[in-house]
């Protein structure tokens, strides 16, 4: 993935919460900024999953919020065109 670098302080006892190598904490700040920005409604549910490392494939993606507790962002107006794009399909 290309994209800018970041680079945070936080106590080192957090950071032993985060994981034991500096790849696990890596992950897991990446699954925990991906979650939030997804829950604010910034990023989509595929590009969460991307971002997140679990990959963009939608149904892994939910997975990955249902597991985080993560509620799924899904208005009455994706309802309504995910109806209509059933009834085109339906013919």
């Amino acid at each position: 993935m290309r994209g800018m670098s970041v680079t945070i302080t936080i106590p080192d006892d957090i950071a032993d919460v985060l994981g034991a190598s500096a790849e696990e904490r890596e992950q897991r700040a990446r699954e925990a900024l991906a979650l939030e920005l997804y829950r604010e409604g910034k990023i989509s549910l595929r590009r969460m999953g991307e971002l997140a490392g679990v990959g963009g494939d939608y149904w892994t993606a939910e997975n990955f919020c249902v597991l985080h507790k993560a509620p799924l962002n899904y208005s009455l107006e994706d309802l309504d065109a995910d109806r209509r794009a059933a009834d085109v399909l339906r013919g």
